[in-house]
């Protein structure tokens, strides 16, 4: 509408006026009239330009809030942990490492916490490799032994700095959810029953001249006699995380592994499990060779081996369901009930494969797998954990502080080589377990 005017100004007064006068007041009514046409014109020129900017600054905002949104997905989605190949290292039988893993402040203080857990007599001797013979008899002394603070699953004990702990459990449970995505295992990422924590964590603390001899972190249930099948989890990765302040290599205390040599890695089909039977040995030093106690017709126990897509598999035929990778090959010349320790799984074999085969535990390698009934009248032969086999491919990794190590708990042999140095060798250590393939009822 018009601008108002008022009565002075208001042409239609019934006033009488002069020709002067009144034209006086229509120019100056026609000036007024153009003025509020022109303020009219400006405003609604106003409005539209601060509504289109306005419109424009939500459609700039929308779009860069989309962008971001969509920066910080990417962000998230490529989030990892670990660094590229570490996964395929640990699926093919490798070993992964990852310096500078764990912040120097979290590798600080743990390692304090560590020494003052030492010193309060939190820590307890727990290091045999041969769990059926006494510590006196594989040379053990208290101090020569590896010594160990659980302080609950999750490390949730109380005493000393929990803080600390509870961080670094935290970062542990972000990457055991990612090992459990990327390797396929997803009860890695579960907690036991009623929220309780399944997996391991704990510190170790090597003393100068402690050592722990060649070992597997995990074995096939039907391989550990009454011990077998009691527990609704078992050790799948196993991981550890240096401590250590400056460590020198003439300080000792090398972890030494036993990988697969690179070119004998096995990259089309994963290790230490498949659909839940464990592995027990290698063949053609390069197939893994899983032993089934479960799908045999006969009630009985198989070992097979996975083949490629285009192979054609021979022998008998598994039940269930055929891998992605083409099915399986039985290996076995028949199914058999598994024998109690020591174990060798080459006589089972049919003949055409005893020579290509290899055992990953034996106690000629592994004490663990000697027990009181491999005996002569009765004693149990004397394997020191000196007796470590042919380690000719062998990878040392010094306890450097915030290295992270991780491998397959059932694949790869182990140990640790002796303290020289004259300072303690601090690590957290532990497992992230997957479920059992089955549980006795006891």
């Amino acid at each position: 509408s018009l601008p108002y005017l008022p009565p002075s100004l208001n042409l239609s007064s019934s006033h009488e006026r002069s020709p002067r006068t009144a034209r006086g007041k229509t120019m100056l009514s026609i000036f007024f009239r153009t003025t509020s046409v022109i303020v009219l014109l400006l405003s609604v020129s106003s409005f539209l330009v601060v509504n289109v900017t306005a419109l424009s600054a939500n459609a700039s905002a929308t779009t860069t809030t989309s962008s971001c949104a969509d920066n910080s997905h990417a962000a998230k989605s490529s989030l990892s942990l670990l660094s590229a190949g570490s996964i395929e290292k640990i699926a093919q039988g490798g070993v992964a490492i990852e310096h500078n893993w764990l912040p120097p402040d979290l590798v600080s203080a743990l390692r304090d916490d560590a020494r003052y857990l030492f010193e309060s007599g939190q820590f307890q001797p727990d290091g045999l490799t041969n769990t059926a013979r006494s510590r006196s008899e594989q040379g053990f002394t208290s101090n020569a032994d590896r010594q160990t603070f659980r302080g609950g699953a999750d490390f949730s004990s109380d005493v000393g700095d929990a803080a600390a702990r509870a961080r670094f459990a935290q970062r542990m449970n972000e990457l055991r959810v990612e090992l459990a995505d990327k390797l396929g295992r997803p009860t890695l990422a579960t907690d036991g029953p009623s929220g309780r924590p399944k997996h391991e964590m704990t510190y170790n603390c090597y003393q100068p001249g402690a050592k722990l001899g060649r070992h597997l972190d995990e074995h096939h249930e039907e391989t550990k006699g009454v011990k077998g099948w009691t527990m609704p989890t078992r050790r799948s990765v196993t991981w550890l995380v240096y401590l250590n302040d400056e460590w020198r290599e003439e300080e000792g205390g090398a972890l030494r592994c036993l990988p697969r040599e690179e070119d004998q890695l096995s990259r089309e089909v994963q290790v230490g499990s498949h659909q839940g039977n464990l592995q027990v040995g290698w063949l053609d030093k390069r197939h893994p060779v899983f032993l089934d106690c479960f799908s045999r017709p006969s009630g009985g126990a198989a070992l097979y081996r996975l083949v490629n897509e285009g192979e054609k598999s021979s022998r008998s035929q598994p039940t269930g369901e055929a891998s992605n990778q083409g099915g399986i090959i039985i290996l076995s010349s028949h199914d058999f009930d598994v024998p109690g320790q020591p174990i060798d799984f080459t006589k089972f074999l049919a003949e055409e494969h005893r020579q290509s085969f290899e055992q990953i535990s034996t106690s000629r390698l592994d004490p663990r797998f000697a027990n009181k009934d491999n005996t002569n009248g009765g004693k149990v032969k004397k394997t020191t954990i000196a007796a470590v086999g042919d380690e000719t491919h062998a990878l040392d990794i010094a306890p450097t502080g915030g290295t992270l190590v991780l491998f397959d708990s059932v694949t790869l042999p182990h140990r640790v080589k002796e303290v020289t140095g004259k300072r303690q060798r601090i690590a957290a250590t532990g497992w992230f377990h997957e479920d059992s393939q089955f549980v006795l009822e006891l």
